[in-house]
């Protein structure tokens, strides 16, 4: 199974393009959106790939989600334009996009029903390459996209044929990130890292999840720092970089419960999916206890939060503690507004759904779930 090769610094997408000359590419197809396109960070990439003798085209029809039409419009342009290669310069919906798009084209007669069924035969790709514009999804090196259907629901796609061949983390793109997103894609992150490392399957897929605990690291030691100042490209590279280790992490190991309540967040509420993991984390974290005490506060240790006087529990819980800490540093809420009595039983069926086939440290009932999305929907913060 490869790992797309990766290339760091300012610039450093116009790597991507070297390369897809060196493979042969005739035309690109682009995938980008409006928003990135409008602050002209597909440009330098285009200008390289004119430089090359290498025709593109784009694809910017994404609006907010990976669905049927977008799906179906991105394939027909790839097909109809003569393309035999994707670019995704984008957050992880774009590259999530160009994923199942490299997917569909590949197989161009398959439904979406052969995609999403885990035991059908390996699905073939076109050649993708990736450049995240965002960090926190790790979509850049998952085995994972996230295709939302037609009632609205986020179903994962698994495949190691659509993972790029090449990913470029260039700090240039970054420039446009408020800090409110920046807090966003930090926290989401951190649980990818945390839920993959506290997962059943950690043990079996140990190359990959030795990588969780340097992402939290890396998050705690710069999210805070990149969203005071804007300016500060060297906390956003590392928060890049920090995504990067955290999606490899995740790509085999999987999420959990906080992963798929945040989902739901997503669907029902349209919250960013790190927003949502923000209020989450913690607090599922808790629920975890104590089938993660060793993992947390192997964590806890590797991030510099333990003190030798302190238990094993003890410096699990400090890791929790320093989760609500930053949240607050970072000025984020614990709870929702939008969530509504009414959706928690659909919420509820839908992430037990999701979880049969996740690494669940802990698995919950029905009431239990219930129980925990009643608390989060009548908190409020201390004034």
């Amino acid at each position: 199974m490869h790992l797309a090769e990766k290339y760091t610094g300012s610039g450093s997408v116009l790597h991507i393009a070297e390369i897809m000359r060196n493979e042969g590419a005739r035309k690109v197809m682009i995938v980008t959106d409006e928003n990135v396109l409008e602050n002209g960070m597909t440009f330098r990439f285009e200008e390289q790939l004119v430089r090359y003798d290498i025709e593109f085209t784009r694809f910017t029809e994404i609006c907010g989600k990976a669905d049927m039409e977008c799906l179906e419009k991105g394939t027909e342009l790839f097909l109809s334009e003569n393309c035999d290669t994707i670019m995704a310069i984008g957050g992880g919906t774009v590259i999530d996009c160009a994923k199942l798009i490299a997917l569909k084209a590949a197989n161009p007669t398959k439904s979406m029903n052969y995609f999403l069924d885990y035991t059908s035969t390996p699905k073939r790709a076109v050649p993708l390459y990736a450049a995240p514009t965002t960090p926190g999804s790790g979509s850049e090196v998952s085995l994972v996209s996230f295709y939302t259907d037609q009632k609205g629901r986020r179903c994962p796609v698994v495949s190691s044929e659509f993972v790029p061949r090449a990913v470029a983390l260039d700090p240039d793109f970054l420039y446009s990130l408020t800090p409110e997103m920046i807090a966003w894609c930090g926290m989401s992150i951190l649980t990818r890292a945390i839920e993959s490392y506290i997962s059943t399957y950690s043990e079996r897929f140990y190359r990959d999840t030795v990588n969780a605990p340097k992402a939290c690291r890396m998050v705690f030691e710069n999210l805070y720092e990149a969203w005071l100042d804007p300016d500060n490209i060297t906390a956003r590279m590392n928060l890049l970089k920090a995504s990067y280790y955290s999606g490899i992490s995740f790509r085999r190991a999987s999420g959990g419960y906080i992963s798929a309540l945040a989902n739901r967040m997503t669907e029902l509420y349209g919250i960013h999916f790190g927003k949502a993991c923000s209020v989450f984390l913690p607090v599922i974290l808790e629920e975890y206890m104590p089938e993660i005490i060793s993992d947390l506060a192997a964590i806890a240790y590797h991030c510099d939060f333990t003190d030798d006087r302190n238990t094993e529990v003890e410096n699990a819980f400090r890791m929790i503690e320093q989760i609500r800490d930053l949240n607050m540093m970072l000025d984020l809420d614990d709870h929702f507004d939008e969530l509504r009595e009414t959706d928690i039983s659909t919420i509820v069926k839908r992430t037990q759904s999701d979880t049969r086939i996740c690494g669940c440290p802990k698995i919950f009932t029905d009431s239990e779930l219930e129980a925990l999305l009643f608390s989060i929907a009548y908190k409020r913060k201390p004034s």
